[in-house]
């Protein structure tokens, strides 16, 4: 039986061969979009889940409250992890320590070639007993002695040509380490990324904040005994409280502020512990320095997408399988007529519909292999055929012509097995005459609704990040050449002398250089406005983000003073000077800031005086409120470091000739460091890769959806207008121009699309403004957006239903009507 079934089902689709083609080319998308995005999805689902015991693993975390200022983050002090260890509940714990730019060079060989790292991490000799993540070379106490240090495979091989290096020698920043272990390669659903490894006791400037409870500068692992439960991780959290009340207090003493004094005036230092596994996913306003946050709901939508996609190839389906019922009742009726019952004949034509569903998976395999490629470049992640094939992947894959096939075939067949068998040999249709069911209208709605909802979705991310990456930010980002390594010239002296250098040129109009730089980071840390009977200060102290920098910073990147005055060239009274912007003047509550005083009690209370207010710029991207900053001259020494940026303005086109230039005396000035730069502007573009990725990915498979949509909406035209041969026909021969037949037949789509408009417009809106809320700054929703999108769809729909509109009026009224 079911060998005939699949006979007939064949013989049926070779009849009908566009409508077949019509319903593989969409099922097959839809799978396709189905199976990319399931393996996306799973990619960000499984975070971590490779480590062995990564179900034990959570992140110590600040739920911090300081002033106006508050959050969460995992940037923690030194001295927690060595208190945390001190709980029963917890085997062990690790710390990790951002080196940043580290300059490393082979010490083996006639040539020396140097490069430039930023994958370097100090961490503590737990760290790969905490993790266990697989060893090529070495076990967990590859970093217990001094001078070790770890590779992954691709820097072994990058350096070495062979994973087989240990005791092997790399100099980082002028210091000799000893190759002791090889890591494998991380996948890419690592929340950590590293590609060397070093004890963090060999770098003396975590030993030197040993005792600081405010310096938070490292991230803090931690390996529970027993597997993570939200019970387990509660009763730990609750004991913390007394810890932290237990050792703080102290080093907040040491720099001059009373811990218990700010937790009573609404201040927050409370740590959480967050499952490694969640860490991904789970806290998307998490502030992170190493690990990669996410967005679940993204990735959830995202998902979605993918069956929303093979949903609406599945619509196709049934509106053309309802439509072309009228062709097919007479079948039903001499199938009944023979015996056939109702049970068989549901059986039939959900063979049909898996035969076709069949078919189109295994183009979808085809197909997706073929555009990995593609999705990597859309997704920015190194997807491998591995990953496709994947066991979680499969269980949804295996399952989709399955599904398809009955979602697709099951509402046709019991609508085609319902007619009686008198009715049928009278080709007595009911809904079938061609014309709109109230289920095929819906559905045309359904799809089109689906379609503008993406529409809209895209238009509005697109335009936020226009909005982000054009807007004015407080300066002006464009023409700024950025070079890094700032840090590695001998001494202030030299890298002033080459910031001169640079200046001479004539493309360049300015140059400056600074410890940080809007879009690469700031040093944040507290600062205490001074009290007394002038100083009118509404708190007792800030988080301030500041740069350490020199008089050239503002008028480089045209930041704008509003009050006082910019730093004065050879000025040792600047040395104690700093200028604020708006939000630390606002946030102080200074009415005349100009004159005050505010102390770093991270510095021996270091005493600044108010110089200057400068507009507010922004540090970062415009999901963040802009923060209370600081300028301090590079002569005050605030903190233990120096320019590692030089920032040079240039005169617009002139790139390409200033980085040669550049590039020339760079190698002159320090040969052995590499001349790496970046533009302002591509830096603060960066800042939103993530989201142009979703809205990339978004976007195409909106266009899919939206081709789905046309292609159904073409053939059921193409339908319509077959049904309406004689009707046509009559029309011309009465007088009807083609202006109008066109018109007749187009009228009732585009009805639907307008319904469809209608229907999707408050849902756009209500999605649109959920991403939105988590912008600080974010464009205006106006009705033109929706109007702009709604003309579109309707222009598309008419589009595709007016050309074949178009064609059947053209049709010749004799030929209509010869075969009556």
């Amino acid at each position: 039986m079911i060998l005939n079934y699949l006979k007939l089902a064949f013989r049926n689709a070779i009849r009908q061969p566009f409508y077949t083609l019509v319903n593989v080319v969409g099922l097959t998308i839809g799978m396709v979009a189905c199976w990319l995005l399931a393996t996306y999805y799973f990619h960000e689902k499984q975070y971590d889940t490779f480590l062995p015991h990564a179900n034990r693993i959570a992140a110590a975390a600040l739920d911090l409250k300081m002033g106006d200022t508050e959050g969460i983050t995992t940037n923690t002090p030194p001295p927690l992890g060595m208190r945390l260890a001190e709980f029963p509940e917890v085997e062990m714990t690790a710390r990790t320590f951002a080196l940043g730019d580290v300059l490393i060079r082979q010490s083996e060989g006639t040539e020396s070639t140097v490069f430039s790292e930023s994958s370097a991490l100090a961490v503590d000799s737990t760290f790969l007993s905490l993790f266990e993540f697989p060893m090529v070379q070495g076990d967990k106490n590859a970093l217990n002695a001094p001078l070790s240090l770890v590779l992954t495979e691709k820097m072994a091989q990058k350096y070495f040509g062979t994973t087989q290096a240990i005791g092997k020698s790399l100099s980082l920043n002028d210091r000799l380490f000893k190759v002791t272990g090889i890591v494998k390669d991380l996948p890419t659903n690592s929340s950590l990324s590293f590609g060397f490894l070093v004890p963090v006791k060999d770098f003396r400037v975590v030993e030197n904040f040993s005792w600081s409870w405010i310096w938070l500068q490292v991230d803090t692992w931690v390996k529970f005994r027993q597997p993570l439960t939200e019970t387990n991780i509660a009763v730990l959290e609750t004991k913390l409280p007394a810890m932290v009340r237990k050792h703080a207090p102290s080093a907040f003493e040491r720099v001059g502020q009373n811990f218990e004094d700010q937790l009573k005036r609404g201040d927050r230092y409370d740590v959480r512990l967050l499952p490694l596994t969640k860490l991904h996913l789970g806290y998307p306003q998490l502030s992170s320095r190493l690990t990669t946050i996410g967005d679940g709901n993204q990735v959830r939508t995202l998902a979605l997408g993918g069956l929303i996609i093979l949903l609406l190839a599945c619509v196709n389906f049934i509106n053309l399988s309802t439509a072309r019922s009228m062709k097919r009742v007479k079948e039903v009726g001499v199938r009944k007529a023979l015996g056939s019952s109702k049970g068989s004949l549901v059986g039939q034509f959900l063979v049909e519909s898996s035969l076709l569903s069949g078919v189109a998976f295994l183009l979808a395999v085809v197909v997706t292999w073929s555009v990995l490629p593609l999705f990597n470049q859309l997704t920015q992640i190194a997807f491998t055929p591995d990953s496709l094939s994947s066991f979680d992947v499969m269980r949804v894959i295996v399952a989709l012509p399955v599904i398809t096939g009955l979602v697709a075939g099951l509402y046709p067949a019991l609508y085609l097995s319902r007619f009686k068998t008198t009715d049928s040999m009278k080709k007595l249709t009911g809904s079938a005459n061609g014309g709109f069911s109230l289920v095929r209208s819906g559905l045309v709605v359904l799809q089109f609704s689906v379609a503008i909802v993406l529409m809209l979705g895209v238009t509005a991310m697109y335009r936020q990040l226009y909005f982000a990456q054009h807007s004015k930010l407080g300066m002006e980002k464009e023409n700024v050449l950025i070079i890094k390594n700032g840090r590695h010239f001998a001494n202030p002296s030299e890298r002033e002398v080459f910031r001169q250098q640079l200046k001479q040129l004539p493309e360049v109009t300015e140059a400056t250089h600074s410890t940080f730089l809007p879009s690469l980071g700031s040093f944040g840390d507290f600062y205490e406005p001074e009290q007394g009977e002038q100083a009118n200060a509404v708190v007792q102290n800030l988080p301030i983000s500041s740069f350490m920098t020199d008089e050239h910073f503002a008028p480089t990147l045209k930041l704008e003073i509003i009050a006082g005055r910019n730093f004065r060239p050879n000025s040792p009274a600047d040395s104690a000077s700093v200028i604020l912007n708006e939000t630390a003047v606002k946030a102080i509550g200074w009415k005349n800031p100009i004159g005050k005083w505010m102390r770093y009690p991270g510095n021996n209370n270091q005493r600044f005086q108010v110089i200057g207010v400068m507009r507010d710029f922004h540090l970062g991207s415009v999901r963040t409120v802009i923060d209370p900053t600081a300028l301090f001259h590079e002569s005050s020494k605030t903190y233990r470091t120096w320019g590692s940026y030089l920032a040079v303005r240039l005169q617009p086109g002139t790139e390409k000739a200033t980085i040669q230039k550049a590039t020339e005396m760079w190698k002159r000035a320090i040969p052995n460091v590499p001349f790496e730069y970046d533009f302002l502007d591509a830096s603060f573009a960066n800042l939103y890769r993530s989201e142009q990725h979703t809205a990339s990915i978004i976007m195409v498979f909106t266009g899919l959806a939206l081709f789905i949509g046309c292609l159904g909406l073409f053939a059921l035209a193409l339908f319509m207008s077959e049904q309406r041969t004689k009707e046509i026909g009559i029309r011309k021969v009465l007088g009807a121009s083609v202006f109008s037949v066109t018109a007749l037949l187009s009228k009732d789509f585009l009805k639907l699309v307008l319904i469809a408009l209608l229907i999707a417009s408050p849902i756009g809106y209500y999605l649109i403004n959920r991403w939105l809320a988590d912008f600080a700054y974010r464009i205006e929703i106006g009705w033109g957006m929706f109007v702009a999108t709604g003309a579109v769809a309707v222009f598309i729909a008419l589009l595709t239903v007016g050309y074949q509109s178009f064609k059947a009026a053209l049709t010749n009224p004799v030929k209509s009507l010869k075969a009556e």
